[in-house]
């Protein structure tokens, strides 16, 4: 029978309409990022993927049960040990002591090549935990990426020592994309603050800083912004250092002029803030550091002093499982010695004037008292404003610590007190 015009009308339209659903199907595949597998891969390689995926949940789970059971260990054993033993400093209670036990845990597993992997997997599911415990913060998240921005050649002539390597680091970072996070608190007011997380360059990340940066937040009304800069060994110093330009270039470009700027970091991350203003000048509003890490010989009185009682212990800067050797890699005893006395990676020795109004704050019972002491006397006999808030008994970074620490509150209310007070003379 012949075909009619009607019957191929017929046809093309039902051909069409198949096509159209072949489309829409191939839309939905790929959105849900499975097209590979709906409709090119193999059973074998379908199954094969499936059992990935499960092998990889089985991980997580595992992860979790080691953080959870890490974190039930150690808090069982420090309210023992202080029941029985009472406080290891008098001023604490024991929800301080169990701070600075738990803090002190994460920091030496970590340290510890042994214990390496249950220290990282703790520095990853212990804040998780933290948020699914604590109250509601009352402030909003947004995950930002941020991308790779060329060095001005101000900055790269800034850069001393570092300006060829940070050059070839750049070039080496074009295609970049750097995980960050917003944090906004309830009404944020027209600034922002940048925040660069510690960990001694070898751990740490926006996400496992979540809870300092929504505590950052609260305290100044503002903004903040923190990214997850590449960590050592596997990234070696300026890596780190171009990182952090980046990510206030980034900042930049989101609308903030250099006066709506609060840089703001602890230990490592005060460390890079420090190294960061020296790279680009710039008239930030303030700076603001918790327990900076200022020097890194290890070399001062409280280095041995406060050894028992701080989460930090003392290093030796020649010992390749050291940070600082992971994270300079020195090279000859020549070139060990030029590298830790650099003010980039030691900013107690860094020209300071024109640093912009600085707020320090530090425990009277960690290891790195003594070089803090002596930055800000250094910084201060060369005109930079800078004040010293010392917090009677406590450990590094204690700003950290689990709600209800001692001075625990106090320090954030002077944070947030110190910010209105620079936000006021702009």
């Amino acid at each position: 029978m012949k075909p009619t015009v009607e019957s191929r009308a017929e046809e093309l339209s039902i051909l069409e309409g198949e096509l159209e659903t072949t489309r829409a199907q191939a839309a939905v595949y790929r959105q849900l990022g499975r097209s590979h597998i709906f409709m090119r891969q193999p059973k074998a390689a379908v199954l094969a993927e499936t059992k990935q995926r499960l092998d990889e949940l089985k991980r997580n789970a595992t992860r979790w049960a080691v953080a959870v059971g890490s974190l039930v260990a150690v808090g069982s054993v420090s309210t023992a040990r202080y029941l029985a033993n009472g406080p290891m400093v008098h001023s604490w209670d024991q929800r301080t002591q169990l701070s600075r036990d738990l803090i002190r845990f994460m920091v030496t597993s970590s340290a510890d090549h042994t214990w390496h992997v249950l220290g990282q997997t703790c520095h990853e599911y212990w804040p998780d935990i933290a948020q699914l415990l604590r109250p509601p913060q009352h402030v909003s998240y947004e995950q930002l990426s941020i991308p790779a921005y060329p060095l001005s050649a101000q900055s790269l002539q800034s850069a001393g020592i570092w300006r060829g390597a940070l050059a070839r680091v750049a070039d080496a970072s074009a295609a970049m994309h750097m995980a960050a996070e917003r944090v906004v608190p309830a009404s944020a007011e027209s600034a922002v603050v940048l925040y660069v997380h510690g960990g001694a360059y070898t751990s740490g990340s926006a996400r496992q800083y979540r809870e300092v940066h929504a505590r950052m937040a609260r305290a100044t009304r503002l903004p903040v912004i923190g990214f997850s800069y590449r960590l050592a060994p596997a990234a070696q110093y300026p890596v780190q250092l171009y990182d952090a330009y980046c990510a206030y270039a980034h900042v930049r470009s989101m609308g903030y002029e250099d006066a709506q700027i609060v840089l703001a970091g602890d230990s490592a991350g005060g460390n890079l803030v420090l190294a960061l203003w020296q790279l680009v000048r710039m008239p930030a509003r303030a700076l603001v550091l918790l327990s900076p890490r200022v020097d890194v010989t290890s070399a001062r009185q409280s280095w041995s002093t406060f050894a028992g009682v701080d989460v930090l212990r003392a290093y030796a800067p020649d010992d390749s499982r050291s940070s600082i050797w992971q994270l300079l890699g020195h090279g000859t005893d020549e070139r060990a010695r030029q590298l830790l006395a650099d003010p980039f990676v030691a900013p107690v020795n860094a020209d300071l004037h024109g640093l912009p109004p600085t707020l320090v704050q530090a425990g009277s019972a960690e290891v790195m008292l003594d070089d803090i002491r002596e930055f800000v006397r250094r910084a201060r006999r060369q005109r930079a404003d800078v004040e010293l808030q010392l917090f009677d008994d406590m450990f590094h970074v204690f700003q950290a610590a689990l709600p209800g620490t001692r001075n625990l509150a106090a320090a954030w209310d002077a944070i947030g007190a110190f910010c209105s007070q620079v936000s006021s003379r702009v």
